[in-house]
């Protein structure tokens, strides 16, 4: 009964653990932008809880069990009440944005995500100690498979089927009731054994830093793995639960799987693996963008699995089978933090792409053959096919790099994202571009003679077509939510107003420096740094004839911009006649059932402009328009809109910020 009752409170805390992680750093989403570094953010946080409670887990082991188990009892129930009184965060909007995240997500369940970190630690501690039992390391599989349930279950019911409110109310039932179990685990324990009182369980002071190199290095590449290819997929496909449990469900595996029986990592097999695992992912740094969203996900995937099995399977060789297993579960941990610290805080510092990737890819290799010529086992081919794999890998990086690289004039990296302005200088492009991850987000002729029709934001785009009907009326007050290269200024005059709301600071002085669109406007111009929405929010005396929304992040459209709460706010900073303009071109998402919901929901008309090119170095584009300006209307050319998809009401997706999926919309 005690184990059955041990197993069900320590597969109800990892449940608990990894539901609550999608469903907060959603929350986050709109409050920084919508981009993909709040999950590397969170995940940062998430891990030093859990090195905090793994920590606190250890240092239990001091007492007996009987203040062990009151201790943790009481300090549950304090901590569930401070997650059902909701402490409200600060105002943090001048806060570096990592350092942010950290504040709100430590607010909202810091001190309960410490203790039921703790769980499974605590309860196989108890268990040794009161069986007098071998350290139950298959229970860390159990662990681990409530964990899968939690983040498979969350993008594919939960997010679906609730509001973000709802799953709050179900996640609370589901802590009040690990709060039961635990009670009646307390009390079975304390009546099970009365006499534990009197032995010491005092643990052997154990050297936290002397030969556990290898624990700290092997997790920290499962950390630095897990958090840099999250990153890679969410460069070109928007960041969602999804995106962010399936690499996380990965790990995850591998460890379950390693651990479950030693016997289940086999060296020699895995390092033949990781040999086609490394090229792919070279493959996928420089050429990723290319593979559509499913193949993308796939191939992240198994390299990712391949890495994992590698990395847990020697941490499972190299675990210890007495009273040390609680600081080889806090070197986990400790090596989990330093992996993603690495890869969301130092790596943005050193490098100027997501290169941390193939940097832990490089050191995973290097392990691999390490541990293959130090093995004993006769594998002379595969010590030569290692050897000859990394220096061949090694050749196709350098190569791979130089030519990707030789156009940049100038590159920056942050919070937001990563940037790079290029000169294009070839025999059919000649131009300057804004790169943002893989996307270009505005382009320049280098020669100033050049015809702008090849460029970027050409005169056949569906903005630029929109915006020359509406100022054939009047001078227009131009909103921009995004603001790129800032080519959108030189489609207005000098009696009109341009107002750019940009997240990114680096966009913006990527924008002055390197290009001419801002300087050589004729028209009023202002740029506004921060989130456009919230600006929007806070501007409420400012009136437009015409809101662009064109903010993408690499090939992302933050989803927090399309919810019918940010729809109703447009609407209210647009005069009556005013036009909204949606840039949807997206190679993985399609975005004409959210829109198309919103023209029914607010009764306005919707056009759709496409241009495909004419030629390989021609830019598309997609522009969806909803107004209900009827002098604009009537003088559009039916020549120029491109025929609508009318999806059926079931296929809608009216977007809200409490609800709403990325899922159903995914192009595979």
């Amino acid at each position: 009964m005690y184990k059955y009752l041990s197993t069900l409170t320590i597969f109800i805390s990892a449940f608990l653990i990894f539901q609550i992680q999608p469903m907060l750093s959603k929350q986050l989403l709109p409050q920084f932008g919508g981009g993909a570094s709040i999950w590397s953010a969170s995940l940062v946080f998430y891990q030093v809880m859990l090195l905090i409670g793994y920590f606190y887990a250890h240092n239990m082991g001091r007492f007996h069990i009987k203040l062990q188990v009151v201790t943790h009892i009481v300090l549950v129930t304090f901590a569930t009440l401070i997650v059902v009184t909701k402490f409200a965060a600060p105002n943090l909007t001048n806060w570096p944005p990592t350092l942010a995240v950290f504040v709100n997500l430590f607010m909202e369940i810091g001190p309960i995500f410490i203790l039921l970190s703790a769980t499974s630690v605590l309860l196989q501690r108890w268990y040794v100690q009161t069986a007098s039992a071998q350290v139950p390391y298959h229970w860390y599989s159990i662990s681990n498979l409530g964990s899968l349930l939690a983040l498979m279950s969350y993008p594919l019911v939960y997010e679906l089927l609730f509001s973000l409110e709802q799953q709050t109310t179900y996640w609370l039932f589901g802590l009040i009731s690990y709060c039961l179990l635990l009670a009646l685990l307390v009390i079975f324990l304390i009546k099970k054994a009365p006499d534990l009182s009197r032995e010491s369980t005092q643990t052997r002071p154990v050297t936290l830093l002397k030969g556990k190199g290898q624990w700290l290095l092997l997790s920290a590449l499962s950390s630095a793995m897990l958090v840099s290819t999250t990153h890679m997929i969410s460069t070109n496909i928007p960041p969602m639960p999804l995106l962010w449990s399936l690499p996380l469900v990965i790990y995850l595996l591998t460890f379950s799987y390693t651990f479950a029986n030693r016997a289940n990592y086999q060296r020699h097999v895995w390092a033949y693996v990781f040999i086609f695992s490394a090229f792919a992912g070279l493959l996928m740094f420089f050429f990723g963008s290319l593979f559509n969203a499913l193949a993308q996900l796939i191939i992240y995937s198994l390299i990712l699995l391949t890495a994992g099995m590698i990395c847990h399977g020697e941490l499972r060789n190299k675990a210890p089978e007495n009273e040390q297993f609680t600081i080889f579960y806090f070197y986990i941990a400790l090596g989990g933090v330093l992996g993603s610290l690495f890869s969301t805080l130092i790596a943005p510092l050193l490098f100027v792409q997501i290169d941390e990737y193939l940097l832990t890819l490089a050191v995973i290799f290097s392990s691999v053959c390490y541990y293959q010529l130090k093995a004993r086992t006769k594998t002379k081919q595969l010590k030569f096919t290692l050897v000859t794999s990394s220096v061949t890998w090694l050749a196709c990086y350098c190569f791979l790099a130089v030519n990707f690289n030789q156009y940049n004039v100038a590159t920056s990296r942050n919070f937001y994202g990563y940037l790079a302005v290029k000169d294009i200088n070839t025999q059919s492009i000649k131009e300057r571009r804004l790169i943002d991850g893989t996307t270009i987000h505005g382009s320049e002729p280098l020669n100033p003679s050049q015809q702008f029709g090849q460029s970027y934001y050409h005169q056949h785009t569906g903005v630029a077509k929109s915006l020359a009907i509406l100022k054939q009326h009047s001078a227009l007050n131009i909103g921009v939510i995004g603001l790129g290269a800032g080519v959108l200024a030189r489609f207005a005059d000098q009696q009109d107003s341009i107002h750019f709301f940009e997240l990114n600071p680096a966009v913006y002085e990527m924008a002055k420096r390197y290009f001419s669109y801002l300087e050589n406007s004729e028209a009023k111009l202002t740029v506004s740094l921060g989130d456009g929405r919230i600006a929007l929010k806070n501007n409420a005396n400012e009136i437009f004839d015409v809101l662009i929304i064109d903010a993408f992040s690499s090939d992302v459209i933050p989803a927090h911009l399309l919810t019918q709460e940010a729809m109703s706010l447009y609407w209210q900073r647009l005069n009556e006649n005013g036009v909204l303009i949606v840039h949807i071109s997206n190679n993985h998402i399609d975005l004409l059932p959210v829109l198309q919901a919103h023209s029914q929901h607010f009764n306005k008309a919707m056009l759709k402009f496409s241009y495909q090119g004419h030629s390989p170095s021609d830019i598309g584009s997609d522009w969806v328009v909803l107004t209900d300006n009827q002098t604009f209307l009537n003088r559009v050319s039916i020549s120029d809109l491109s025929p609508i998809k009318r999806y059926p009401h079931s296929e809608l997706a009216l977007w809200t910020d409490s609800k709403h999926s990325l899922l159903p919309l995914l192009k595979f």
